[in-house]
């Protein structure tokens, strides 16, 4: 069974143009699938000569072969025009000698009576015109082409006149028959200049045939047997002349040797043709000598090369063609070259007076780019009736003949007043490989004096088709379409005879015309005869042809392409399939197998029995060939391959270096002409109005192009049923439909491209491709045409860029050439393209506008226009045009309209809303588009920014010497810049897209300007941080913004919340201190968060905040402790992990204390963790204190007694003054003892201590209450120390302290403290009298107690 495939993506338009250009490539290769002459003919080496004309397929016979055609017309009469009546009035003054002959050129023929010449126009017998200045009787006549630079442009032609004294130049010109028109090519009436421009004696050498070529050389074929050239050339203007014979024959100065003295007349010179493609001369002498001479690659040398006798001619055909009378071969009539564009082997070919063609090459085959340089026969053509089994007269006693471009006419006498013309051609064989010709003969009214083909001209090939060229030209049937028919002039002396040479296109016209109509055994041979699709394609040249001639015809074609172009197949047989199906099979076997030869020795694609082509579109991934499409399907492939085949691979554009006062400039030019596009256009419309109009194309409904062209799987196994195949039968006929859907599509392109160019054309295609960006020009440069109409669509709309741009830079209005775009081009230049043209006009228009109300009207309706159009814009030109303007609430307006049409369903805020799915690609891509849109608006914000703020008149130092530079007009002034910022700033924030407002308050935080989030107010900056919080939650800058956005709106719970997450996060980026503020900036908003709305879960966590603060605090002494203690040294391994760790998370109180302050041995962080958790050990704090005394001991241990008093104070009172209110953690009467020890140790001022503890804040009762216990203690340390008195000295200094400074205690409680003082100083006093009076120390002390004792008295 069929499977197809499951599911393939519709197909876009550059995948249908691609398919149709693959089908138009594939038609363009089978049509150069044409051998050249030598292969046609089977000669395989230039000494191996071949033969041809013996078999019956030579010249085949169609009803013979089954064709059902008698035979095909080859040549057809057109009309006789008589000789013009006053010529027949000179025939009765003849005298000597009457000629007669053709310049088609300039379409005249020519007849001379003695010494005069009449000429006049072949075609209706008009413009007669006449010479009789000569004295002679004229022998010979020629028209050639003036050498160029040496007469005035009005002299087109030359007219070489030789009687038997002189040879004689006339100048020829053209009247213009119309203002503006050129007067070229016969156009017009002409004129022979009364006097001769050259004249030269002949010295005696009669002069019978005269031959110009293209770059003006003339030659003569001398009665002497000598080639002579008429060399002449201006000296010093235009009048200056020189002019002489040259004779090639002899000598290069035989021109100073007068022919009196040549006696070589035995075999004079009869004819002279010129290879212009090759600058060969060849020449033939009256007895069959044929000489050839080189011209040199410039077409301005001479040498000769080779010459063949008649018998040397006759004895190289006759081993040849050892069959055929040797007397075949005598008597050369007629010479005539194969150029170039006929055959690169071939060179020239002979026809004798049996009609036998005896070709030449000048060269070894395969070296054809080389110059001659020899002269041998390839190959013997016979005539028609030569063969076996032929019942063909053969023609004999040829006259004259005429050869070219694979027709052959020989005249030949039909009796003793009339002749027979025989036309052979090889038109309705083409795609052979072998030469296979028709022939037919036609009687001609009396003797042929002259017969020649018009040379029409045809309309040029592009320059890069010619140069691309690098093969003989096509056969007629590839070119039918776009050339005139060819036409004969057989000129006798009852006028001209003009004759039209039938090609396939012609010839099935003919049929049709007959037939009356389609339906006759005479077209189906036609059909039979061609390919079907080749067939097909003719028709359709019928059919769109224009203007057509009868409109009956043209229906008949039309008819004759539906009723056997047959219908698509699906093949059922082997892979390799050999034929067409169906109604594409018409064509019979006979023919390949009676006519065909068993082997050919080159392949030849295009024989009779052809097998199908393979389409290009159904081998998507298959080798083999499952469906064939019709001869319909195909011969619209092939037609339009041909309209297309001078552009298909012709680069688009050529080079022209151009000098400019600026230096030389090369400039891209259009490789076509304007006749070019015009006529190439034509046809594609006649085909795209043939293909609109026959719906039968469509007689299933209609097809979507877009639609995938299926694949067949497998092959079937096994017989098929009848259903199955119907089911096949539809399907390929469906993918035939989608094919030429994809076709017409190619035509629809093909057509707006050739259009365009059209236009470009005609407004100076090398002004308008200049303003292309370098880039776009080089690939312009190299650009093929194929390649501008399937992938250009881009440069096609860059080019018309440039061609709109060209008409504003002119201040010129659009509208003309917009309207002719849209109606030319509308695909490539669509109703958008015209609004934003028109917006672009308006935008001109206010730029150079000085009413500002004008200008303002001018920006909004270029706006409006730009946000109408549905197609995406360009936006950063058109934001940049707005922005040139001052135009900045537009770019705003438009970028924002933009991005709603580039996403219409809303699929980007999605997207942004789920967490921007990797997997989700259409919202991404909407996504992306939109961001891009923003991304118009923030720029121009930026630019403004900073232009706000910048000053541009501050003092700098000028990059180069001289003037101050001018100040950039396009800058916008400071103020100025701030004012638009501020506008389009909250011109933006009134948008309700939430999608802009993300990209906008991004690029305020990329811009470091997220404090201006504080300043707005709408409603997306709130659901814009929580999500930037969420998405990125090491995000601090945006946490950071949410709770100062909640603080600002008054969420204090909200805020609260943020910053305790703040505080507590694990990161690098919040130092410890940045926590702490944090917390405490949390505990503030808790706290007014409280004191609002007072509840359990508000006053739970306050109080969580307040404890995290004291720990938080905590870790921040542990850190600076940690850091005194490591002072400036850098810290390795754990201790630098655990320093990290404090900045970067807050630790519990436990680890603190553990991991920090006991490890590290940090006594006042263990008190302070100790404190704060409320554990109570007094051991542990007596010793916490202990360590803490010792170490500000020992760190102070290098200084003087007084600072280190001083310093070890400061500390003591700062440390001791947190503990001071709870006496738990503050043991003051154990920190007294021990310092007083430690400043009897180091016999520190006995003051001190007490001041400290005063300073601290020990009420000075409770100090005389410690100091009296300690001295009564009688503690042996003093005694140990032999300072025993050490106690009595400090109460001294303290007591005296107090008497000195009453006011340190209350005046409430002075009294009852004094009388303590007073009862404690006599207690002392007994103990001092008890000691020895010998003492100093103890007499000191009585004294001062004392004397202390009658100050507290008296307070």
């Amino acid at each position: 069974m069929v499977s197809m495939m499951g599911s393939i993506p519709p197909l876009t338009l550059q995948d249908v143009l691609d398919s149709a250009g693959r089908q138009i490539d594939k038609h363009l290769q089978e049509d150069k699938n044409y051998l050249d002459l030598s292969e046609l003919l089977r000669i395989p080496s230039h000494n191996q000569p071949t033969q041809s004309g013996l078999m019956d397929i030579d010249y085949p016979s169609l009803l013979e072969a089954g064709m059902g055609l008698e035979g095909l017309t080859e040549m057809t009469s057109v009309k006789r025009v008589p000789l013009p009546p006053e010529l027949v009035e000179q025939f009765g003054r003849m005298q000597c000698n009457c000629m007669m002959g053709l310049f088609p050129d300039i379409e005249r023929a020519w007849l001379t009576i003695d010494s005069d010449i009449f000429v006049w126009k072949y075609e209706d017998g008009t413009d007669l015109a006449y010479f009789d200045g000569l004295n002679d009787t004229i022998q010979c006549a020629a028209l050639v082409k003036p050498k160029p630079g040496i007469f005035q442009p009005h002299i087109q032609y030359l007219l070489c006149l030789a009687t038997a004294v002189d040879i004689v130049l006339l100048g020829v010109s053209f009247a213009k028959p119309f203002e503006g028109s050129s007067g070229e090519l016969g156009v017009g009436e002409m004129h022979l200049l009364p006097d001769p421009l050259f004249s030269i004696p002949t010295d005696n050498t009669g002069i019978f045939n005269i031959a110009g070529a293209d770059n003006g050389r003339i030659f003569m074929a001398g009665k002497d047997g000598c080639l002579y050239e008429l060399a002449y050339q201006a000296e010093d203007g235009w009048f200056s002349r020189k002019c002489r014979k040259i004779n090639h024959s002899t000598s290069k100065l035989s021109f100073l040797v007068p022919s009196i003295f040549n006696f070589s007349e035995d075999d004079p010179l009869e004819q002279i043709c010129i290879d212009n493609s090759r600058n060969i001369l060849y020449a033939r002498s009256e007895k069959g000598t044929i000489q050839v001479f080189d011209l040199g690659d410039d077409g301005k040398g001479m040498g000769k090369v080779a010459a063949l006798s008649q018998n040397t001619v006759m004895t190289h055909a006759a081993a040849v063609a050892r069959t055929v009378e040797r007397s075949n071969f005598k008597q050369i009539v007629h010479l005539a070259v194969i150029t170039k564009s006929e055959s690169y082997n071939i060179h020239l070919v002979a026809v004798t007076q049996s009609g036998v063609r005896l070709y030449f090459t000048t060269n070894q085959f395969g070296s054809s780019k080389g110059r001659p340089s020899l002269l041998t026969l390839v190959h013997v053509r016979l005539p028609p009736g030569f063969s076996a089994s032929s019942t063909t007269q053969r023609p004999s006693n040829i006259h004259m003949a005429y050869h070219h471009r694979d027709t052959l006419m020989l005249v030949a006498p039909q009796n003793d007043d009339n002749d027979m013309l025989w036309a052979i051609s090889s038109d309705s064989f083409p795609f052979q490989n072998q030469l296979m010709e028709t022939q037919m003969t036609l009687p001609v009214d009396g003797k042929t004096w002259a017969m020649c083909e018009s040379t029409t001209p045809l309309l040029p090939l592009p320059e890069a088709t010619k140069s691309l060229s690098s093969r003989p030209d096509p056969p007629s049937v590839v070119t039918q379409h776009v050339t005139p028919p060819r036409r004969f002039i057989i000129l006798s002396a009852q006028g001209s005879h003009i004759l039209q040479k039938l090609r396939p296109m012609e010839q099935l016209q003919q049929l049709l015309i007959e037939c009356q109509g389609p339906d006759a055994d005479e077209v189906k041979g036609f059909f039979r005869l061609h390919r079907i699709e080749l067939a097909c394609a003719t028709c359709l040249a019928i059919a769109c042809s224009r203007p057509l001639a009868e409109q009956q015809v043209g229906d008949w074609a039309r008819m004759a392409f539906f009723m056997y172009g047959g219908e698509a197949q699906y093949n059922f047989s082997a892979p390799s399939f050999g034929g067409h199906m169906g109604a594409a099979n018409i064509g019979p076997a006979s023919f390949s197998s009676g006519m065909q030869p068993a082997h050919m020795s080159t392949p030849a694609p295009h024989s009779f029995q052809q097998s199908f082509y393979q389409p290009g579109l159904t081998s998507l991934g298959s080798h083999s060939q499952e469906v064939i499409y019709s001869g319909k399907h195909n011969g619209i492939c092939i037609y339009l391959s041909r309209i297309l085949r001078p552009f298909w691979d012709s680069q688009v554009t050529t080079e022209f270096p151009c000098q400019t006062p600026q230096g030389m400039v090369t400039y891209l030019t259009s490789s076509y002409s304007s006749d070019n596009i015009t006529t190439t256009l034509e046809l594609v419309r006649d085909l795209l109005d043939f293909m609109d109009f026959n719906s039968r194309f469509d007689s299933g409904g209609p097809v979507d192009s877009m639609m995938p062209v299926m694949q067949f799987q497998s092959r079937m196994v096994g017989p098929l049923d009848e259903q199955t195949k119907k089911k096949l039968q539809a399907e390929a006929q469906r993918q035939e439909k989608i094919s030429l859907q994809h076709i017409q599509d190619m035509l629809h392109r093909v057509e707006e491209v050739l259009g365009l160019w059209k236009v470009l054309f005609d407004h100076q295609f090398h002004v308008i491709a200049s303003g292309l960006t370098k880039d776009q020009q080089n690939q312009l440069r190299s650009m093929s045409f194929k390649q501008l109409v399937i992938s250009g669509k881009e440069m096609c709309n860059s080019l018309i860029t440039c061609l709109i741009n060209r008409y504003l830079d002119d201040n010129a209005t659009i509208d003309a050439i917009s309207k002719k775009l849209r109606e030319v081009c509308p695909s490539l230049y669509s109703s958008d393209d015209a609004t934003c043209s028109k917006a672009n006009e308006l935008l001109q228009a206010a730029r150079v506008n000085q009413n500002q109300q004008e200008k303002r009207k001018q920006l909004y309706e270029a706006l409006r226009l730009y946000k109408n159009v549905n197609t995406p814009l360009q936006l950063l030109a058109v934001c940049s045009q707005f922005a040139n303007i001052n135009f900045y609430e537009g770019i705003v307006e438009l970028c924002l309209t933009e991005a709603r049409k580039l996403d219409p369903q809303d699929l980007a805020s999605h997207f942004y809303h789920n967490g921007e799915p990797p997997e989700d690609t259409q919202g991404f891509q909407a996504y992306y588009h939109r961001m891009e849109c923003y991304k118009c608006i923030t720029e121009i914000l930026g630019y403004l920014w900073s232009a706000s703020v910048s000053h541009p008149q501050a003092p700098s130092v000028p990059k180069s010497p001289g003037p101050p530079p001018a100040p950039d007009p396009s800058r916008v002034a400071a103020p100025q810049a701030d004012q638009y910022r501020t506008d389009i700033l909250r011109m933006a924030l009134k948008s309700e897209d939430a999608l802009f407002h993300t990209s906008l308050y991004d690029w305020f935080f990329i811009t470091n300007n997220s404090q201006k989030l504080l300043e707005i107010q709408t409603p997306y900056v709130e659901a814009y941080l929580k999500r930037k919080t969420q998405l990125h939650s090491g995000n601090v800058e945006a946490l950071d913004m949410l709770w100062k956005y909640y603080e600002k709106i008054q969420n204090f719970p909200a805020a609260a919340k943020i910053l305790s997450q703040l505080a507590e996060r694990h990161s690098m980026d919040v130092p410890l201190h940045q926590r702490i503020e944090y917390l405490s900036r949390a505990i503030m908003c808790a706290k007014s968060s409280t004191s609002r709305i007072m509840s359990a879960a508000g006053g739970e966590f306050l109080h969580e905040l307040e404890e995290k603060m004291e720990v938080a605090r905590l870790q921040l002494q542990v850190q600076k402790a940690m850091a005194k203690s490591l002072g400036p040294s850098i810290p390795h391994g754990d201790t630098r992990g655990l320093l990290v760790r404090l900045d970067s998370e807050l630790l519990d109180i436990t680890t603190l204390y553990e991991e920090y302050a006991d490890r590290f041995d940090l006594s006042e962080c263990k008190l302070a963790i100790v404190h704060c958790a409320g554990l109570y050990d007094n051991a542990l704090i007596d010793n916490l204190w202990q360590s803490i005394i010792d170490k500000d001991f020992s760190t102070n241990s290098a200084a003087a007694a007084q600072v280190r008093v001083t310093n070890i104070s400061n500390h003591l009172v700062s440390v001791a003054k947190i503990y001071v209110n709870t006496e738990r953690y503050f043991p003051v009467a154990f920190i007294i003892r021990h310092l007083e020890q430690k400043s009897c140790e180091l016999n520190f001022d006995p003051n001190w201590v007490f001041q400290a503890m005063l300073d601290i804040g020990v009420a000075p009762p409770k100090l005389l209450e410690i100091y009296d216990r300690m001295f009564k203690s009688r503690d042996p340390y003093w005694q140990t120390r032999q300072k025993p008195l050490h106690l009595l000295v400090v109460l001294m200094s303290f007591l005296t302290h107090y008497s000195n400074n009453p006011n340190i205690i209350p005046t409430l409680e002075r009294r009852r403290f004094s009388t303590v003082c007073l009862d404690a100083v006599s207690s002392y006093l007994v103990e001092l009298q008890a000691r020895s009076s010998a003492d100093q120390t103890v007499r000191r002390l009585i004294s001062q107690f004392k004397s202390l004792q009658s100050k507290l008295e008296r307070l």
